[in-house]
């Protein structure tokens, strides 16, 4: 399919966001860069999102697909695949914020760096206030190109609310998300870089993106598990038991704060880990942070 050079497709995977929805329509439509499209695939919303969304419908910048069921974040964006048109793909959720020259910044990167298939920037949390979170910035992104390896065995700074993809790259290499991924991010990663795809990131601002109040220890056990089902998908590559030892140790250090009981359950898996920091991490919070 022929993409029109130059256009954004901004793909909004929606549910129940009636509170933020317009916020970050607008945020896009305020964009410096003008060449770009907004594709919301709404997962069968139950609040007052339709009604928001209907403000938009003789606006032929932005398109609406209102799916009969709740499809999730991956059944969204194969919905979106299927109806963008832009040389360049945005996923984004509904409650989060662009800031205003983001699109200009991505694009004249991507066109400025051939080799590129992707890129990332900085983002900086907001409350569901729209006020800024006591933690504020992410770690801070550098120009850099990634690798898998980089992937498998850091922390990723790889923030998906700021991610920008040359269609056609990311077509070559997904197809169609799985229906039962649960961090969507991760898995495009994984797919992305195992088939040569170059995923840079930018020292820019791009996104504000939004928190809510959660289960933080639930989360952790979740992202691990996850983490270890999409890596399942790679056992028979020569990295997949160092990856799958520091899937144990990443989270060790964060059950040491979180979860004590489930940091004791990995500590078998770990302890011999000599080499990692984050071995030496997880002992001190499990011993020491009672917070």
């Amino acid at each position: 399919m022929p993409y029109v050079a130059g256009k954004v497709s901004v793909v909004i995977i929606s549910f129940n966001h009636a509170v933020y929805i317009e916020e970050c329509i607008e945020s896009i439509l305020c964009q410096r860069y003008k060449n770009f499209e907004i594709i919301i695939i709404d997962n069968n919303s139950t609040d007052n999102t339709h009604a928001i969304l209907d403000k938009y419908s003789d606006n032929e910048l932005v398109s609406v697909v209102k799916l009969p069921a709740n499809k999730g974040v991956s059944g969204g964006i194969n919905e979106g695949l299927a109806h963008l048109s832009g040389e360049y793909v945005i996923f984004f959720a509904s409650d989060d914020v662009m800031l205003s020259d983001r699109l200009h910044k991505q694009v004249s990167f991507m066109s400025g760096t051939p080799d590129a298939d992707g890129c990332f920037g900085n983002m900086l949390r907001i409350n569901s206030d729209s006020t800024i979170n006591k933690n504020g910035l992410l770690p801070l992104v550098e120009f850099k190109c990634w690798s898998l390896t980089d992937v498998l065995f850091n922390r990723i700074k790889l923030y998906s609310p700021t991610q920008m993809y040359k269609t056609q790259s990311f077509m070559r290499a997904i197809k169609k998300l799985p229906g039962d991924v649960k961090i969507e991010d991760i898995w495009m990663y994984h797919k992305l870089l195992s088939k040569g795809a170059r995923l840079y990131t930018m020292p820019h601002l791009l996104t504000l993106y939004r928190v809510h109040p959660n289960n933080t220890h639930t989360k952790y056990k979740m992202m691990m598990n996850e983490k270890i089902k999409i890596l399942n998908e790679y056992k028979d590559e020569n990295y997949y038991k160092d990856a799958l030892d520091f899937i144990y140790l990443e989270h060790f250090s964060n059950f040491g704060s979180t979860s004590k009981f489930d940091a004791i359950k990995l500590l078998p898996k770990v302890i011999l880990k000599f080499k990692s920091k984050y071995l030496y991490l997880g002992i001190l919070r499990l011993i020491f942070d009672w917070r």
